[in-house]
């Protein structure tokens, strides 16, 4: 067997292993699904998902005794485990893209046709992979097909008539990938896959990448410990989902949250030792036939219903945002994300899109909801750089805070900068001090205030020293 390593572990086996294993698994797979229509039995997705890892795992163990016995050399435990991974993305008609998914350093993946591939790395820079994904456009399409047709929770089609597509893929981390495809009305098939990353990533952990200073982290901290609620903004790929989920880390374990996301990229559920009375649930599509559909409006009203202590909502995008402002403004801690240019451009965006809610909410009730559904507005902004030798190189960081406030003389909340874009870099640093209320919730929940009597900031660099 044969093998490439990227980074430092192994991304995928030998084609011809893989398919010699693949056709023992289908095998005894479709045995096995004869047996359930004999026994009338019907397992459900996760007890088929489970039975399959099961069948791949013995027949890569099979394998590998195999081989020992015909004199090779002993298979490393990380080269049969991607051995196993490479056989559940053949099942899954993941393929070839498998390998993209499984490297540590990638977080997006864009296909323009079955050859055109290039990958966004973590670091801002982008790579072109010089190995195409399928043999043909039409190759790739039929993959396609299949990904939607087995891999959702609903059976959905991908074709001529059915031309755009998202879905989740089980493969590139605990959450999984999402891709989104599109053809026809392309000239060809496009792909752009997102794989969630820096999942278990606190608030120390942004401070070590540069994403945040030390007093940045203090503050967040104390914030999320005294129940404020709060807004992180930014535009696309900035990292409002790395902060939010790391805002979310500071929640105390015994509070119930419940998540509400389009796709699941937040992931608490995937951290019981931190989260235990998590309750994750995710928006669905309608199915082939057009029914099934659960939108975020219907599951932020539902959530109520589940007594959350705190409701986040992975990004805000349409008429679900009257839902969750009549939740936050009635009480309920939260935490949210919007997409936006700017921390004051959010009042705007969430008056717009309260338009689009059924029925309509007007733009003096959003801005007066907003005012008292809205503690705080983190904004975090993302810049690249070319590097002297030609390198693309990306930062992210908290650009501002904003204290939310009462409707003022302008009709709009008015806004308090607690910190604000400093000169040489744009980096947010003590502006205004809040209100005596916020300050106080901060104290109590071990905020130092004279901290924001540091305009310079407390910005540590990856080196650990401060700048």
């Amino acid at each position: 067997m044969t093998a490439t390593v990227n980074g430092h572990r192994p991304v995928a086996a030998d084609d011809a292993v893989v398919q010699e294993i693949r056709n023992l698994v289908d095998l005894r797979l479709e045995h096995a699904a004869r047996g359930d229509k004999a026994n009338e039995q019907v397992l459900s997705k996760p007890e088929e998902a489970a039975r399959t890892r099961m069948v791949v795992e013995e027949e890569v163990e099979a394998w590998v005794a195999r081989r020992a016995t015909s004199g090779a050399p002993p298979l490393a435990r990380d080269m049969e485990q991607a051995l196993a991974e490479s056989v559940m993305a053949a099942l899954a008609g993941i393929g070839k893209i498998d390998r993209l998914l499984r490297r540590p350093d990638v977080e997006n993946i864009f296909i323009f046709g079955h050859n055109g591939v290039f990958l966004e790395l973590w670091d801002g820079s982008v790579e072109q992979w010089p190995h195409p994904v399928a043999d043909s456009d039409n190759h790739l399409v039929e993959l396609l097909a299949g990904m939607f047709a087995r891999l959702g929770r609903t059976s959905r089609e991908f074709s001529a008539s059915t031309p755009l597509g998202n879905l989740h893929l089980p493969a590139g981390g605990p959450l999984g990938a999402r891709l989104a495809a599109v053809m026809e009305i392309t000239e060809r098939p496009a792909v752009a896959i997102r794989l969630p990353r820096l999942m278990g990533a606190t608030l120390d952990d942004l401070v070590r990448r540069g994403t945040i200073d030390l007093i940045l982290r203090d503050f967040l901290a104390a914030a999320v410990r005294a129940r404020l609620k709060i807004a992180v903004t930014g535009e696309w790929g900035a990292g409002k989902t790395t902060l939010l989920r790391s805002l979310c880390h500071e929640i105390p374990p015994w509070e119930h949250v419940i998540t509400i996301e389009d796709d699941y990229e937040l992931g608490l559920q995937t951290w019981p030792d931190r989260h235990p009375l998590v309750t994750a649930m995710e928006a669905r599509l309608p199915n082939a036939e057009g029914v099934g559909e659960i939108t975020l409006d219907t599951l932020l009203k539902q959530a109520l219903r589940h007594s959350p202590k705190r409701i986040v909502v992975g990004e805000v995008r349409g008429g679900e945002v009257t839902a969750l402002l009549r939740a936050l403004s009635t009480g309920a801690a939260g935490l949210c994300s919007f997409h936006a240019d700017t921390a004051a451009s959010v009042f705007d965006r969430i008056a717009n899109m309260a338009q689009l809610a059924d029925p309509p909410l007007p733009v003096d009730a959003a801005y007066r909801w907003t005012a008292s559904a809205i503690d705080l507005i983190v904004h975090i902004r993302q810049r690249d750089t070319i590097t002297p030798d030609g390198r693309r190189v990306r930062e992210r960081y908290v650009e501002q805070v904003l204290e939310v406030g009462a409707v003022g003389d302008t009709d709009r909340p008015d806004t308090t900068e607690v910190f604000s874009p400093r000169g040489q870099d744009g980096r947010a640093v003590p502006a205004y001090v809040p209100t005596e209320q916020t300050l106080a919730a901060l104290a109590h929940h071990g905020f130092a205030p004279e901290l924001l009597d540091r305009p310079d900031g407390g910005w540590v660099d990856t080196h650990g020293t401060r700048s």
